[in-house]
C-alpha cells in the first residue's frame, strides 16, 4: 500500500474550505400605492380648440403735438384705468424751459401732459417705445386690449349645435395645464367654410394675463354617465397604440396581477372602466404600477 507523504497531508489540511454558495438575495419589490374603484357621475365630453381674443380694444393717441419724455409701460403689461402710460412735453415748453414759470408762477406745469389708460386691460400694441420721439397730435401711442372683454372664439361643427344651446358652462384647458370655467354665448351670425358655427366663450374670473391668440381646449359635455365605474387616470395603463388598456390589481398583500380593461369616458383626472366590474373592495395600483409585469411582487406603501 502506497503511503501519502506527511507534508502533502499537512498542505491539504491548511487549504481554506471552498466558500459555500451565497444565498440568492430576493429581487427588489416595487413600492406602490392603491385605490379602490369609485361609482360616480362622469361627463362625456368632446374637446375642441378655441383661440383667445380681445374684441374690445382702446387706441391711445397723443392729445397734442410734442416730445415723449417718458414711456411708463411695456408691451404685454397689465394696466389699470387711469394709469399713466406716457408723458409729453410741447415744443413751446421745451423752448421756454423754466422761464415761463419764473415769469408767471401760475404757468407751472405748462406744456406738460400725461397720457392715461382709458380702460383696464393689457397693452397689446406699443407704437412708441422710447423717450425723445416727436409725435403729432392724434399719433398712435399704444393699444389697450380691455381684459374684462376677454373671450375664446370656438369653431363648433354644426352637428354639435345642440350642445351649445342654453348657454352651457364649460371647462377651458390652458396649455400650461390650468383650467378655467366659462359660459358659451350666442353664436355669431355666420357659418365658416367647414360648416361650423362660431361661438364666443366668456371665461369666469380669469386669473393672470392671458395673451391674445392663445390656443386652448374647450370641453363640451355630451351627456353625463350616471353610476359609472371610475378610476384615477394614473391607474389605467396602455400600449403604444392606445388600443389595449389594463390595470394592476392586488390579489394579496404582495402580488399584483395584470387585468385588461375596456375604458369609456376619459378626462385628464379620471377614466371610466366599462368592464370588468370590480368589487368595491378590490385594490388597484395607482402609483408604482408603470412597467410592472403580471404577478409582480410589490410592497404597498401606507
Amino acid at each position: 500500500m502506497r503511503r501519502i507523504p506527511l507534508l502533502l497531508l499537512l498542505l491539504n489540511a491548511c487549504q481554506p474550505a471552498a466558500p459555500a454558495e451565497e444565498a440568492e438575495s430576493p429581487a427588489p419589490r416595487a413600492q406602490v400605492r392603491v385605490v379602490r374603484v369609485a361609482t360616480q357621475v362622469i361627463d362625456d365630453n368632446i374637446s375642441l380648440p378655441a383661440t383667445s381674443t380681445y374684441p374690445s380694444k382702446s387706441g391711445v393717441t397723443a392729445p397734442l403735438a410734442g416730445y415723449i419724455t417718458a414711456v411708463r409701460v411695456r408691451l404685454g403689461d397689465r394696466v389699470a384705468a387711469g394709469q399713466v402710460l406716457f408723458e409729453l412735453e410741447t415744443k413751446e415748453r421745451r423752448a421756454l424751459g423754466r422761464e415761463a414759470e419764473r415769469i408767471d408762477p401760475s404757468l407751472r406745469g405748462f406744456g406738460l401732459v400725461t397720457v392715461k389708460a382709458p380702460a383696464s386691460g393689457i397693452v397689446s400694441l406699443l407704437d412708441r417705445q422710447q423717450a425723445g420721439d416727436y409725435v403729432l397730435e392724434g399719433a398712435p401711442l399704444c393699444t389697450v386690449a380691455e381684459s374684462s372683454q376677454l373671450v375664446f372664439q370656438l369653431s363648433l361643427p354644426y352637428e354639435y349645435h345642440s350642445m351649445a344651446a342654453n348657454h352651457p358652462t364649460v371647462n377651458i384647458l390652458l396649455p400650461d395645464g390650468s383650467r378655467l370655467t366659462g359660459t358659451v354665448q350666442a353664436p355669431l351670425a355666420s357659418v365658416g367654410t367647414s360648416q361650423a358655427e362660431i361661438y364666443l366663450v366668456k371665461p369666469n374670473n380669469p386669473q393672470g394675463i392671458i395673451p391674445e391668440n392663445l390656443v386652448v381646449q374647450v370641453l363640451l359635455a355630451k351627456a353625463p354617465h350616471s353610476a359609472a365605474q371610475v378610476l384615477p387616470a394614473s391607474c389605467v395603463l396602455a400600449d403604444e397604440t392606445l388600443h389595449n388598456f389594463w390595470v394592476m390589481k392586488l390579489i394579496n398583500d404582495s402580488t399584483a396581477i395584470k387585468v385588461p380593461v375596456q375604458v369609456g369616458v376619459q378626462s385628464p383626472d379620471a377614466i371610466e372602466v366599462i368592464s370588468p366590474k370590480f368589487d368595491p373592495q378590490d385594490k388597484i395600483l395607482s402609483v408604482g404600477n408603470y412597467g410592472l409585469a403580471d404577478t409582480a411582487k410589490v410592497t404597498v406603501l401606507p
